[in-house]
């Protein structure tokens, strides 16, 4: 039986999304940026992993409001 998937993007990963979309960047840059791969960067937007030590060097990168983060991750 094959595995199933939480393919769901988390609050966080909605946030991240628009912000991506509306810079014109890739997930895949986005974790080059932040030094991870992108399959984890992939995880923490889904929520498979929590990508605590992470989340704020996404922020940085994509220029996100601290306030917005905040909401986002304590959903």
């Amino acid at each position: 039986m094959a595995r199933q998937r939480n393919k769901r993007l988390t609050p966080f990963g909605r946030l991240v999304t628009k912000a991506l979309i509306d810079q014109d960047m890739t997930r895949a840059a986005l974790a080059a940026e932040v030094g991870i791969s992108p399959q984890y960067l992939s995880y923490i937007l889904n929520g498979t992993r929590s990508g605590k030590r992470y989340i704020e060097a996404i922020a940085q990168v994509l220029a996100l409001d601290r306030k917005k983060v905040w909401k986002a991750t304590a959903a």
